[in-house]
C-alpha cells in the first residue's frame, strides 16, 4: 500500500484548521446560542460538539477516499490498522488508559495553576461543571441543564460520542500516524501526540495534565501498530459522562 509522508507542513496545518475549528464553536457558537436562545448551555454544548465531531468523522472517511483507496471492508482495515487485537496489545491498552487517567490526575495542580493565567483561563460562558467536572458536577445537572426524563439526551449523547471517538481516532491514528511515520520514522508519536494534545485549545488550562497521556497513546498504537487499541481507550476513557448522563435521566 502506497503511502505519501504526511510531515511538518502537513500536520501544521491540520492542526491550526482543527484547532481553531473547535475553539470556535465551544468559545463562540454555544455561548451565542445560550444568550440567543435562552437555552440551558448544554443546547448548545451539543450542537457545537456533534457538528464538530461529525466533520472529523466526515473527513477521517474521506480522505481515505482521497488517497485513492478502494472502498471495501478488507482495504480500510489493513490501511486503518483496525486488525484484532492480541493479548499484548490488551495489555499495552490498559496500560494506556492507567497512565492518561493517572497522570490526568497527579498533574491536576498544573490545570489550577493555568486558570489563574489570563491567557490559559476559562472563559466566564463555560459553566463550572464544563471547566472542573471532577469537583462541579451536580447529580442529575449537567451544563445548566436538568436530565432528569430526558431520554432523547442519552441517544444524543451517543450519537456525539461515537462520532467523537471513531472519527479522532480514524483520522489520527488511523489515517495521520502511519503517514507521519514515513516522515518522522520513530519519532512519529511525539508529533501525533502533540497534535491530539494541542487540537484541545479550547480547554487550554488542561493541556500540561493531558500531555503525557496523549504522548504514551500515539508511542503504544504506533508501538503495536493497532488502532483499536486507543479507539478502546478514547471510548472508555470518555464514557462516564455518558453514565452520568444515563443516572441523571433515570433520576
Amino acid at each position: 500500500m502506497n503511502l505519501k509522508p504526511f510531515g511538518c507542513a502537513g500536520s501544521i496545518i491540520l492542526l491550526l484548521i482543527s484547532a481553531s475549528f473547535l475553539w470556535f464553536f465551544h468559545y463562540c457558537f454555544a455561548p451565542a446560542y445560550k444568550i440567543a436562545s435562552g437555552k440551558p448551555y448544554l443546547i448548545g454544548y451539543l450542537i457545537s460538539w456533534i457538528s464538530a465531531m461529525f466533520l472529523v468523522f466526515l473527513v477521517s472517511l474521506l480522505v481515505y477516499r482521497i488517497d485513492g483507496h478502494p472502498p471495501t471492508k478488507d482495504v480500510f482495515i489493513k490501511r486503518y490498522r483496525l486488525s484484532k487485537l492480541n493479548k499484548n496489545d490488551w495489555g499495552w491498552t490498559f496500560a494506556m488508559i492507567v497512565v492518561s487517567v493517572g497522570c490526568l490526575t497527579a498533574l491536576s495542580f498544573t490545570s489550577t495553576l493555568l486558570k489563574s493565567i489570563p491567557l490559559f483561563s476559562p472563559p466566564s460562558s463555560y459553566p463550572p461543571d464544563l471547566i472542573d467536572p471532577s469537583n462541579n458536577l451536580t447529580q442529575g445537572v449537567l451544563f445548566e441543564m436538568s436530565l432528569r426524563g430526558k431520554w432523547w439526551l442519552i441517544i444524543v449523547y451517543f450519537v456525539g460520542w461515537f462520532l467523537n471517538i471513531f472519527g479522532e481516532e480514524f483520522l489520527y491514528r488511523g489515517w495521520m500516524l502511519p503517514r507521519q511515520e514515513l516522515a518522522f520514522g520513530k519519532y512519529a508519536w511525539i508529533v501525533n501526540g502533540l497534535m491530539f494534545n494541542f487540537q484541545h485549545i479550547y480547554m487550554p488550562w488542561n493541556l500540561l495534565a493531558m500531555l503525557p497521556g496523549s504522548l504514551f497513546v500515539s508511542y503504544a498504537v504506533q508501538r503495536q501498530q493497532k488502532t483499536w487499541m486507543s479507539i478502546i481507550w478514547h471510548g472508555l476513557v470518555n464514557f462516564s459522562l455518558l453514565i452520568f448522563i444515563i443516572q441523571g435521566v433515570i433520576g
